[in-house]
């Protein structure tokens, strides 16, 4: 990306609607804008504009706003043209910009001019992309909560410990003659610890907030005919999965994505779980319900309530779910883990729907919205730090200290600012829409 270049796209979605946005950045973005616009008015004022095309015909009638740089999303001098919104037009517009000197921009290149003009991170800037992709109420709270730095700069606190902790460790590599004594390097190894929990609790966050944006895996397991389809159809309000009273109805695992509670769950309702398969269509269903429980976040084991029913032990985090309690004269008490309903007629369902959402790790309160590269570098982070930790308290060589500290240091700053990153850039920008 050449830094001189002026730069036109829409910024609004595509299609049909009311108004449509076109937006400008770069050295130029002014002379573009008065070359459609006509003169502008001061910066953060807006002005209503007959748009023309190089000839002076009149495209459309609109309004034109100016940022001066660097009070700007960019940082750069950006201009915006507020036409109604006809795609054709807007092509047009576009088309018109870029004969008076702009080119078209490229995915995500505002939101990477706003990076490397330092007014929005790394972090914030990933941000805007799951902000713009968010399903949920849940993900776009998170992902706004991320936009608005509160992980970059918890991030950025701790990157400014671990160097000064490097500092302390690498002047008394450097100055030997100068004891920095007992009490000092016990002040640094507790700082490194509190920044480790910072780390640990962080990690968990984050894997917590990586769910949030691409969703959760519901697997719903147990005996034939326990209500499995029924309650699949019951969560998505649809008749996606046939019911029937014939045991082994389902014999392929049928998956549906629900806005579960404000987040994404794809629910995967699976073949009936029993020791001896009728046939081999039957032993194939259970194989595949099988697999998918590798990859679940959670396990709905479903029972028949009027029956006494066991299925083979399950090495993951389970709800266990008494279906058909409508039969019952009197509904039990349940104990942690446990929810008596009828997916037919949907009492319970609300208490279970709480209840996922606990299992889940989903509270009242927002979690930051996170991608896997940042549980990566905090996994490699807190590894660091743990060797920072023993080499001290082993009383190895502070050399060691220092290297774990600056490796700690660097996984972290790849998070909000990486050093060398344009094979990084390019695949988080890309991402992007046009426009973005």
């Amino acid at each position: 990306m050449a830094p001189e270049s002026t730069i036109i796209a829409p910024a609004s979605a595509p299609g049909r609607g009311g108004i449509s946005i076109i937006r400008i950045s770069g050295p130029a973005s002014r002379t573009v804008a008065e070359s459609l616009c006509g003169k502008l008015e001061e910066p953060w004022r807006f002005k209503r504009c007959s748009i023309t095309n190089k000839g002076g015909a009149v495209l459309d009638t609109g309004m034109v706003v100016f940022f001066k740089s660097p009070h700007s999303y960019t940082g750069e001098d950006v201009a915006e043209v507020h036409c109604h919104g006809n795609p054709r037009l807007v092509d047009l517009i576009v088309a018109e910009g870029v004969a008076f000197g702009a080119r078209v921009a490229e995915p995500g290149e505002f939101t990477k001019r706003a990076y490397l003009n330092n007014k929005i991170d790394l972090a914030q800037a990933e941000s805007v992309a799951d902000l713009i992709a968010a399903q949920t109420e849940e993900a776009a709270l998170a992902a706004h909560n991320s936009l608005s730095g509160k992980f970059s700069s918890d991030i950025n606190d701790c990157i400014d410990s671990l160097v000064a902790s490097r500092i302390f460790i690498e002047a008394s590599l450097d100055f030997p003659e100068e004891e920095t004594g007992e009490e000092g390097l016990n002040r640094v190894g507790l700082e490194i610890k509190n920044q480790l929990s910072f780390i640990e609790t962080s990690l968990s966050s984050a894997k917590k907030g990586v769910m949030v944006r691409e969703g959760f895996g519901v697997v719903i397991v147990g005996p034939p005919n326990a209500g499995k389809s029924t309650l699949l159809n019951a969560l998505a309000q649809k008749d996606l999965a046939i019911t029937s009273d014939v045991p082994g109805t389902t014999r392929d695992s049928i998956k549906v994505d629900l806005n579960l509670g404000g987040v994404v769950v794809e629910l995967v309702d699976t073949a009936g779980l029993r020791k001896s398969p009728d046939n081999k269509i039957e032993e194939e269903g259970m194989k595949r319900a099988r697999s998918a429980l590798e990859g679940a976040n959670l396990v709905l084991c479903v029972f028949d309530v009027t029956k006494e029913e066991e299925i083979e032990p399950i090495n993951k985090d389970t709800i266990k779910i008494f279906n058909k309690c409508d039969l019952l004269a009197v509904v039990p008490d349940t104990d942690d883990g446990e929810v008596f309903v009828s997916a037919e007629t949907g009492l319970g369902l609300d208490n279970l729907v709480e209840l996922i959402l606990v299992k889940l790790g989903l509270g009242e309160e927002t979690v930051l919205l996170s991608r896997r590269r940042h549980v990566v570098c905090l996994q490699e982070c807190l590894a660091d730090l743990s060797n920072a930790v023993s080499s001290l308290e082993e009383g190895q060589g502070l050399e060691l200290v220092a290297e774990s500290l600056l490796s700690a240091q660097n996984s972290l700053g790849r998070i909000t600012r990486p050093v060398s990153s344009d094979d990084l850039l390019g695949e988080i920008f890309s991402e992007f829409c046009i426009g973005k």
